[in-house]
């Protein structure tokens, strides 16, 4: 056969896997938005129904969708363009939260698409870490979870030898 096969291309296969595996993993992500207050609700729904259908279109899960209302900013934000009255400066915005479950190639796209929104003026994306988080992690040496429970399935099995032992003497 050509090319001559050493045994490499079934390394290339476990790689291309291990690879593939990367891809699909989920995770939970917060991406809080600061909108412009004079932003218009039409405007943000559909922002937000954009980044939502991106996320499921992409596997994912979208958990929750928060909006906190408009409040005082830390300091003047400058928006990208002015909008129609002129105004590019903002001492208030309309903070938004999603919180979701996706690979990171969909929070990629998220982000693009927030960025390229003239609504938003921040964006921040974090790696959201919950109760849940340590039962998905496949690491047995990571995984407190896991860790618990290897230990009862040894503890039972020395259990039942001592008691197979005890019961084989008498």
């Amino acid at each position: 056969s050509y090319p001559p096969n050493d045994g490499a291309d079934n390394q290339d296969n476990e790689e291309f896997t291990h690879c593939s595996n990367l891809i699909n993993i989920m995770v939970f992500y917060e991406c809080l938005m600061t909108a412009k207050n004079t932003s218009s609700f039409h405007s943000l729904t559909n922002l937000v129904k954009e980044i939502s259908h991106k996320v499921v279109d992409n596997g994912g899960i979208v958990r929750s969708i928060q909006n906190h209302g408009i409040r005082d900013l830390p300091h003047r934000f400058r928006a990208k363009f002015p909008d129609k009255e002129g105004n590019r400066y903002y001492q208030k915005g309309r903070f938004v939260s999603v919180y979701y479950d996706a690979s990171p190639a969909a929070m990629r796209q998220v982000e693009q698409s927030i960025r390229l929104n003239d609504e938003v003026l921040r964006n921040t994306h974090l790696k959201a870490r919950n109760k849940l988080w340590y039962v998905n992690i496949a690491r047995e040496d990571k995984n407190p979870y896991i860790k618990r429970v290897l230990e009862m399935e040894e503890a039972a099995s020395k259990g039942t030898a001592e008691q197979a032992s005890m019961n084989g003497s008498s």
